[in-house]
């Protein structure tokens, strides 16, 4: 029998050490997938920052940020697509990813990646208003929290197709609120992963930014020194925001396992798909 269930009662640290392991185990073609489905939305994306990056760019046309965050909200749909996809995969095989490649995901990946887009797009006003209260100290931090079991929004449409819109809030928000705290806590510990990981690319970036500062003036005539600088910041640029696409697929992991923690838990789903499956069983 597969230890490594969705639908099993884990602790905290059960359910982040899960991330790692799913990840860790199945890392190349985790990796793989990530770089043909999200990649070229980084390469799009690593223009516009790029451009915010250039001190010779005065300003950006509005819609470039219109597209950019466009691309970044669709790309995020993708991804949460992408991680909860795999981790059905993985459940429906018996904790492995036998057989999944792109060909078998890139049949899946538009009708699902459409449907999260859906939800992140009716979710969104919710978690802009949030986001926007973290001007008040004590009552901004608590909006964010209280808002965070839309996060379980997408995997419990895409794991239990069967429940209707009002529903899929209703059972978000209800599992959500059932192991708030420990919602909470999984959510600053993913934010801290973030941070350790966009620093890997930031920090260089910075050190690039800098340099470049200097260097620039004593080349500024240089049409080539000008573009090979140009080039270095676009790759990082590029790399940046594949990073950010990474730590939001980390994220989307960690909120599939806890859904599935909370569930297994309050419902018992774990011991009812045993039950279903008991000739399977080892």
């Amino acid at each position: 029998m597969n230890n490594k269930r969705l639908y099993r009662n884990r602790t905290l640290t059960d359910n982040l050490n899960m991330v790692f392991d799913f990840v860790g185990e199945n890392w190349r073609l985790w990796l793989k997938l990530m770089i043909y489905f999200l990649m070229p939305f980084s390469v799009i994306l690593g223009t516009s920052f790029a451009a915010f990056y250039d001190s010779s760019d005065i300003s950006l046309p509005g819609i470039t940020y219109v597209i950019s965050i466009a691309l970044f909200i669709v790309g995020c749909a993708v991804v949460t697509a992408l991680g909860i996809l795999l981790v059905k995969w993985f459940e429906n095989y018996d904790g492995t990813l036998d057989g999944c490649d792109v060909s078998s995901m890139w049949h899946m990946m538009p009708k699902t990646s459409l449907k999260c887009l859906g939800i992140i797009l009716l979710s969104a006003p919710l978690v802009a208003l949030a986001a926007l209260s973290i001007v008040i100290p004590v009552a901004g931090f608590a909006s964010i929290f209280a808002v965070l079991p839309v996060f379980f929004l997408c995997p419990i449409m895409l794991l239990e197709p069967k429940n209707t819109l009002s529903g899929l809030f209703k059972r978000a928000f209800s599992l959500g609120y059932k192991k708030w705290g420990t919602l909470i806590a999984i959510s600053i510990a993913m934010g801290v992963v973030a941070v350790l990981l966009n620093n890997a690319i930031t920090f260089p970036l910075g050190l690039f930014m800098a340099l470049e500062s200097i260097l620039g003036e004593s080349a500024s005539d240089s049409v080539f020194w000008s573009f090979i600088l140009d080039v270095i910041r676009y790759l990082m640029c590029v790399a940046e925001c594949f990073m950010i696409f990474v730590e939001l697929g980390l994220f989307v992991l960690a909120m599939t396992f806890h859904y599935g923690s909370v569930a297994a838990e309050v419902e018992d789903i774990g011991l009812e798909n045993d039950i279903e499956n008991f000739a399977d069983l080892k």
